[in-house]
């Protein structure tokens, strides 16, 4: 494999290349949700609209995670890297040039869809350019790369709103993924090794479509009622074609995504837990700026800076979780992330107003972020651990793509809570929104609950 062949220097290049493009993708996940109040007014759309710059993206990137692994065996990493980057740089282009809100969605699925390649190819690189006895050291590099761009993102973004233009965001990541574009041209090797594979069009196209109709119909309900025609039909055709795709991966010989890992019942169990700690976390990264902006008429820098102490602790617990889980399980681990979270979202609840002081915010959403760290990894790595060896790789695909699109659902969900109280009006009321997020927030304490409760289902393996 050619990854035996790097010099320290091209392996170094390798990484510094792969980590910088994957920090760039998580990042504008995150740098958008502090600008949602300032493209509400120009656009003059509400919450469950915006709030679609985010799912759009997530949804895009849960599509493209079973359909990576055709990608890798089929391409060499330099031409599969060059294309998601240049993916990327072309939806943030679009981004930047937007007239129109349809045109500014379309640029953020161009750029879920480099993310979508690009994460998992992060991943990939990374076992395979270091020996086993260095992969943990890898993966820590990948789990800083994902954890410090969201403590990062909003308050960057918060100082770029507050001295200039929301576009501002896409027009100084353009010359950065254009400057990696060039560093992939001149730098990047062929880590990956290719083989004869086929990709299988069928399930491609029924999972594309069954994930779309069903989110839609999902953000229809909430927008319009579930009697709307565009809601019932939309709802039938997602359940109809994401059946068909499961059926036809249980038949297929080699499946684009094998579901059979989800037989295994303690794995099923994390995946859905894991669908929960998702919806909390970028819930409630999302809640809390638009809240200091629109219910408490405080600027985008101020909601920005409210969120990096959360952040931060959420880069730093991360680092934390995983010697945690070795020592006390991830069941133990789980349990007191989820009692963290019920008490931060009941405390949004209970103390959020329009004059909250700023510390209160921040105590609370560390409390949450704090919460989350000791969620997320710990019960992947529980989940994982239950699976034989041979299909690990296909779990780490169900569970990403599990957790990205239950994350989307999620989040519509607790958003929708705030474009309800909003009832359509173009100018925001203060005290209507503020209901709107406590009730956002309510929901998600009960989601909190829920997950605290499944977590003492969740058996111990070393």
């Amino acid at each position: 494999m050619a990854s035996t062949h790097l010099t320290t220097r091209q392996r170094n290049l390798i990484v510094m290349i792969t980590l910088s493009a994957s920090f760039l993708s998580v990042l504008m996940q995150f740098l958008l949700i502090t600008a949602f109040p300032k493209i509400m007014q120009e656009f003059k759309i509400n919450s469950t609209e915006v709030q679609w710059l985010t799912t759009g993206f997530m949804l895009t990137i849960a599509i493209l995670i079973p359909i990576t692994a055709y990608f890798i065996d089929t391409f060499k990493t330099r031409t599969l890297m060059l294309s998601a980057m240049s993916l990327f740089f072309m939806g943030t282009l679009i981004g930047l040039i937007a007239p129109s809100f349809s045109i500014l969605l379309t640029g953020r699925i161009i750029q879920g869809m480099g993310s979508g390649i690009m994460i998992p190819l992060m991943q990939t690189i990374l076992f395979l350019i270091y020996p086993k006895e260095k992969r943990g050291y890898a993966m820590g590099l990948a789990g800083m790369v994902i954890n410090v761009a969201p403590a990062i993102g909003p308050p960057l973004s918060g100082v770029f709103i507050k001295y200039f233009a929301w576009r501002s965001l896409f027009l100084i990541t353009l010359p950065i993924a254009g400057l990696i574009i060039v560093c992939i041209i001149l730098f990047m090797r062929n880590v990956t090794k290719q083989r004869e594979t086929n990709v299988d069009i069928l399930s491609i196209l029924w999972s594309t479509v069954g994930f779309g109709c069903l989110l839609y119909g999902f953000t229809q309900w909430q927008e319009v009622g579930f009697v709307h025609v565009s809601t019932i039909i939309s709802l039938i055709i997602g359940a109809l074609t994401l059946s068909l795709f499961v059926l036809r991966q249980l038949r297929l010989q080699t499946p684009i995504l094998e579901i059979r890992v989800l037989k295994v019942p303690l794995f099923s169990l994390v995946a859905f837990i894991s669908v929960l700690g998702f919806s909390l976390l970028i819930a409630t990264e999302t809640i809390i700026p638009m809240y200091v902006q629109n219910a408490q008429q405080m600027s985008a820098y101020y909601g920005g800076l409210i969120v990096m102490p959360g952040a931060l602790t959420l880069a730093v617990m991360s680092l934390f979780a995983g010697k945690l889980f070795d020592k006390y399980g991830g069941k133990n681990i789980a349990v007191i992330g989820f009692i963290l979270l019920s008490l931060s979202t009941i405390g949004f609840y209970l103390l959020l107003g329009l004059h909250t002081h700023f510390m209160v915010t921040v105590i609370l959403f560390m409390l949450a972020m704090g919460g989350v760290a000791l969620i997320n990894m710990p019960l992947m790595t529980a989940g994982i651990n239950a699976l034989p060896d041979d299909l690990i790789p296909h779990g780490t695909s169900v569970i990403n793509t599990i957790r990205q699109f239950g994350g989307t659902l999620g989040l519509t969900f607790i958003i929708s809570f705030i474009s309800r109280a909003e009832s359509g009006a173009r100018n925001i009321n203060s005290l209507d929104y503020l209901q709107g997020v406590k009730d956002a927030f309510f929901v998600s304490f009960l989601f909190a609950i829920l997950g605290f409760v499944l977590s003492f289902f969740v058996e111990r393996k070393n």
